[in-house]
């Protein structure tokens, strides 16, 4: 691929490398004035403005995403050769030297003509936030195109305390309404850029981007935890459902499972010490 001009730095091809072993569906690398200096699809030319990749109507959200911390996820419509549209989950990064990193993950649905809508792919059907799948390519992406700004991002596992006995005393759809409310609680509590997913069945990942220490991702986790506690409303009564929270940041160049095996084994440590706490790791 073609570079704009000024942009063969040695920081530029590092980071093409780090950004082609990930496999995003589109990579871009975009200068501080907006301007594409690299991508991975040849639609977006080096040289170019970014936004003229994109439908004109979705240039608020591309903004969006020039952030001085990392954002995302934005769906926004990437133009194609003959001025067709496809949906594209965009998220973004600041560069340690200057503009952005980019990646657009395809929606697999390709329909250009209902503007904001938003595409089922990567959705949990329960609950409506990230599933498995796009939450961990997420902290894949992190974890290879994470510059050096200063700021730490980290990740939460959060399992519910005793969840079992929810589906087993009110049945099924009470407990997917207790996954539905509480996940919703958790997504309320969060900043613009985080993101909850579904894991597994009783088992929810958060990311938080741009924390500054752990201390600080400590402090996030506990509002989330505070937030769950409170009473959940049911037609046969109130719910108290709860989470035990392990926080971990990320480090750069590392494995998507020893990150989960960290945080998984802080949340192991917070239902022995006696659930609905948050326990850290390294602890503190």
């Amino acid at each position: 691929m073609s570079m704009a001009g000024g942009a063969s730095e040695p920081a530029i091809t590092e980071e093409i490398g780090e950004l082609s072993r990930f496999a995003g569906d589109v990579n871009v690398v975009v200068s501080p004035d907006a301007l594409c200096l690299w991508a991975s699809d040849p639609q977006l030319r080096a040289g170019a403005a970014l936004l003229d990749a994109f439908v004109a109507d979705d240039a608020d959200a591309v903004n969006a995403l020039l952030a001085t911390s990392a954002a995302g996820p934005k769906w926004v419509r990437l133009r194609g050769a003959d001025d067709a549209a496809r949906w594209v989950c965009a998220l973004s990064m600041p560069r340690a030297g200057g503009g952005w990193l980019l990646q657009l993950r395809d929606s697999h649905q390709l329909d250009p003509t209902v503007h904001g809508a938003t595409p089922a792919a990567g959705l949990d059907p329960v609950t409506g936030v990230a599933d498995r799948e796009q939450v961990l390519n997420e902290v894949a992406w992190l974890l290879s195109a994470t510059p050096r700004t200063g700021k730490e991002i980290a990740v939460a596992s959060c399992d519910f305390d005793d969840f079992a006995f929810v589906n087993e005393e009110y049945g099924r759809e009470a407990g997917d309404e207790v996954l539905r409310i509480v996940t919703g609680r958790i997504s309320d509590a969060l900043r613009s850029g985080d993101l909850v997913a579904r894991l597994d069945d009783d088992q929810l990942l958060v990311v938080l981007r741009g924390v500054h220490h752990l201390r600080g991702a400590i402090r996030v986790a506990n509002k989330i935890r505070t937030a769950v506690e409170d009473p959940i409303p049911m037609p046969f009564g109130d719910i108290v459902q709860t989470v035990s929270i392990g926080v971990t940041l990320i480090s750069r160049g590392e494995s998507v499972d020893s990150v989960l095996e960290r945080a998984e084994g802080a949340m192991a440590m917070a239902k022995d010490a006696g659930r609905n706490r948050v326990m850290s790791s390294p602890p503190i």
